[in-house]
């Protein structure tokens, strides 16, 4: 327990009234024990802190005893608790409640939260249209979307229009039927996210982490974007991160894992090599479904990519 005395004895003379002072150690001393910190001495000493640390242990009480939920937040920073460091740095993160409302990868509304795209939310099962040559990939799309795959995903190749987003967003759609988180990304608009997130740390840790805690994951024309790398290090963060889970993944591509290997350095190699390992790979393969007569695209029920 850190010794506040030095710092209460040298408080603002604002708030030193003795009917609150030991009021206000207490409320302190308590909060800092329920985080299990402690601070440093130069801090414990530094009357510039007092009025922090009361911030702190006000805002730790509200959201510790009296919080109202997510909805009915009437903290100041709604959603958010405040949080202090050995070094009396005061800061704001979200809180369970908060936290639970805004992850989109925990919430109740799982299909909601799977971020489909609204042009792909009509592909299913019922109206993929497979042929001979795809028919060992919807087999096995429909075995891993009963989680019955031992863990092991998916890795679908072919060119444009062969029906690989499709099969994807099937297999997702049906996954969360059964109650279990999913989640849709583009490559593409998923490094354009990231980079979003270039200056801030916490938020860019925060995004990783749905990433890789999600139950399944897609990730839709993955090999678009992989020419720098950077890309090929934000692929590797996410795949290895599901990988050492042992969570599966669905992913869509134009180029074979040979092809993405050698257009990369070591970043490619070890990508590869993690899904190698825990994905079945299936080539799909027919006509481009995107240049069909416009009377025979008209009977189909979605688009496919």
């Amino acid at each position: 327990m850190t010794d506040l005395t030095a710092l209460l004895a040298k408080a603002p003379s604002g708030v030193k009234e003795q009917a609150l002072l030991a009021d206000d150690e207490a409320r302190i001393a308590a909060a800092l024990a329920r985080e299990h910190i402690t601070l440093d001495k130069a801090v414990a000493q530094n009357e510039n802190y007092f009025l922090r640390l009361l911030e702190f242990a006000r805002s730790n009480e509200h959201c510790t005893f009296h919080c109202p939920g997510r909805a009915a937040c009437d903290h100041v920073v709604k959603g958010y608790t405040a949080k202090v460091d050995a070094h009396g740095y005061v800061s704001y993160a979200p809180c369970q409640a908060g936290k639970a409302y805004e992850d989109v990868f925990s919430s109740a509304e799982l299909k909601e939260a799977a971020r489909i795209p609204a042009l792909y939310r009509a592909m299913t099962f019922a109206n993929y249209d497979g042929n001979e040559m795809n028919r060992d990939a919807l087999a096995y799309g429909k075995t891993l979307s009963t989680g019955t795959s031992g863990g092991r995903g998916l890795f679908l190749i072919g060119p444009t229009g062969v029906g690989k987003t499709h099969l994807a967003v099937a297999i997702l759609q049906a996954w969360v039927q059964n109650n279990r988180s999913g989640a849709f990304c583009t490559v593409p608009l998923l490094m354009e996210r990231l980079r979003e997130c270039v200056h801030s740390h916490e938020r860019k840790s925060r995004y990783l982490e749905s990433l890789a805690k999600v139950d399944l994951l897609v990730l839709d024309d993955f090999g678009a974007e992989h020419d720098t790398d950077w890309v090929r290090e934000q692929l590797l963060l996410i795949i290895d991160a599901r990988y050492a889970e042992g969570k599966p993944m669905v992913i869509t591509s134009n180029l074979t894992m040979e092809e993405f290997e050698a257009e990369g350095g070591i970043a490619s190699q070890r990508i590869c090599s993690r899904l190698a390992g825990s994905c079945e790979v299936f080539l799909l393969d027919g006509a481009d479904r995107r240049t069909m007569p416009l009377c025979q695209e008209s009977c189909n029920m979605a688009p496919l990519c």
